[in-house]
């Protein structure tokens, strides 16, 4: 325990500017203040949330922002802005009726002191600006080809058709947020100032520090918080430490090798999070990874097992942190069976490997690099620096691969670099995790592009899409689950991800925040990316 100690001391020491600002107690503001702190590990990518695809970004938004709806990560949806919904016997046209008495953010230049409800033409605005393809938003794909048509009915009633049965259209209205028609009609910069109607109000930004809101007092539900304040703090031990030291409320995420730290404080609980797919994406659109041969032949050199054997080492306590992934969609989702992907997955095997290469036309020369119309087998494994079980995973596959015989380096960058260089396709293969929600497998395999940032490297099957298409379409649980499976087993085969592994994280809050974690629903989640004031919870800090 001792050294334990020391070594995050140690790392306190190294990475002690992060933590600038973080002084006073958390949970405590100037006059009697309360203050919710969270360290995340992701710092903001976007001023623009509907350019948004992370996690982090998603932390804030959502508690400045409101939906139409709210949901957990089973599908179960939650009314927001809409107070209640139906859908025609045909499942093509959706009615949402609006929550009376919801205001826009005031206190700023777009609307001053004037109290103005949000409208059902705010609705129809924001829903008509995500599929404007000049605002490259990331939803942009799955409204244009879902919506028919918007229809304002009155002030707080709007219908939405659709061109066919959608299983997963509430799923997609539960990531729209809702922008004031306002903004787009005066030119106001949402980017600059943003302004939406949830509970909180957004006050400051530090650049890859903090972000800062503040309560709302117009909102329907008054807030028991008066700020809230996001820390960005990329190391996990510099955050678990924050945490017992009371600086901040909570951790998004920390690894295990924290919580002998955290469980040792009666003051803080732990609670597992759920699990979140990583892998190693190649891009098939360059020629180097353009033949399924040399994938294959890859996914045969890397000796996946072994991988997560050693990043996430037995301790002999018995608690999973990660699992071996043969697929992109989680265990514990529909389509998630591992046996069967398991089937089409390319087992650990460098001789069959070698022979792909060799059938591909490569050749190792007298530098054992393979080796093709003069051109060696060159490339950088890139990876963000925000998750250092990441980045040891690409040293490992890296000195997998060169021992087969090829020059692949390990690369890190910090986050925010590693995403804006995989959106615009500078990279040749690369880590990344998530996408495996329930729109996950649409995500990653479908040719379409998704929005802003698309984690597909290029892929493009017609028959992976009309099973995915299909799936869509699909309302019955057990049928689509079918169908993402058959379009995942193809997908596979092909060979355009190397699923590493499902981790298995862990968030902590200290025991003095109230009414943080919804019951069952929410099981398995980070909380703080569900609204913190709403009508399941109003998260407040108990006196000290």
């Amino acid at each position: 325990m001792k050294l334990r100690l020391t070594a995050l001391m140690i790392a306190v020491l190294m990475f002690g500017s992060l933590l600038a600002g973080c002084g006073e107690q958390a949970g405590e503001g100037e006059g009697g203040e309360k203050v919710f702190t969270v360290a995340t590990n992701m710092n903001l990518s976007t001023m623009a949330p509907w350019q948004s695809s992370t996690d982090g970004d998603y932390y804030i938004f959502y508690q400045v922002y409101s939906r139409l709806v709210e949901t957990d990560f089973k599908g179960n949806y939650y009314p927001d802005l809409a107070e209640s919904w139906e859908s025609s016997e045909d499942g093509k046209t959706w009615t949402f009726h609006l929550t009376e008495n919801f205001y826009w953010q005031r206190g700023n230049d777009l609307f001053g002191d004037e109290l103005v409800e949000v409208t059902a033409d705010d609705v129809k605005y924001s829903l008509e600006y995500e599929m404007n393809p000049d605002n490259a938003c990331t939803s942009l794909q799955d409204l244009t080809s879902t919506i028919e048509s918007i229809t304002v009915v009155d002030d707080k009633t709007i219908q939405i058709k659709t061109f066919d049965v959608d299983g997963l259209f509430l799923y997609k209205m539960s990531k729209i947020i809702i922008q004031p028609q306002k903004a787009g009609e005066v030119g106001w910069d949402l980017t600059e100032q943003p302004v939406g109607s949830g509970p909180f109000k957004w006050e400051s930004n530090i650049v890859d520090t903090e972000v800062v809101l503040v309560k709302n007092e117009d909102y329907f539900i008054e807030p028991n918080l008066d700020k809230v304040v996001f820390k960005f703090i990329t190391e996990n031990s510099v955050a678990a430490i924050a945490l017992a030291n009371e600086e901040v409320d909570h951790v998004t995420t920390f690894a295990y090798t924290e919580i002998e730290t955290i469980e040792s404080n009666d003051a803080l609980e732990v609670r597992p999070n759920g699990s979140s797919c990583r892998w190693v994406a190649m891009n098939i659109s360059e020629d180097l990874f353009s033949d399924v041969r040399v994938r294959r032949a890859i996914a045969s050199f890397v000796d996946m097992d072994a991988l997560v054997a050693a990043v996430y080492p037995d301790d002999g306590t018995g608690v999973v942190q990660a699992v071996r992934a043969y697929g992109q969609i989680p265990p514990e989702l529909p389509g998630g069976d591992q046996e069967r992907m398991k089937a089409v997955t390319p087992a650990y095997d460098p001789e069959a490997g070698h022979a792909l290469m060799e059938e591909a036309g490569w050749t190792r020369n007298e530098n054992g690099i393979y080796e093709k119309d003069g051109q060696e087998f060159a490339f950088d494994l890139q990876v963000g620096t925000n998750d250092p079980v990441r980045v040891n995973c690409a040293v490992v596959i890296s000195g997998m691969l060169n021992e087969q015989g090829f020059n692949c380096t390990s690369k890190s960058v910090e986050w925010g670099t590693h995403l804006a260089d995989t959106e615009a396709g500078n990279c040749l293969m690369w880590i990344m995790g998530g996408f495996g929600g329930i729109d996950g497998a649409m995500q990653v395999m479908h040719t379409s592009t998704t929005g802003s940032f698309d984690p597909n490297p290029g892929y493009s099957n017609a028959e992976v899409d009309a099973l995915l298409e299909e799936a869509w379409r699909t309302v019955d649980d057990a049928e689509r689950a079918e169908l993402l499976a058959q379009a995942q087993e193809i997908w596979l085969y092909d060979t355009v991800y190397l699923p590493m592994y499902f981790s298995y994280s862990f968030t902590a809050t200290n025991s003095r925040v109230v009414d943080f974690y919804v019951d069952n629903e929410y099981a398995g989640v980070d909380d703080v990316e569900f609204n913190l004031t709403s009508r399941m919870r109003n998260v407040d800090i108990a006196e000290s």
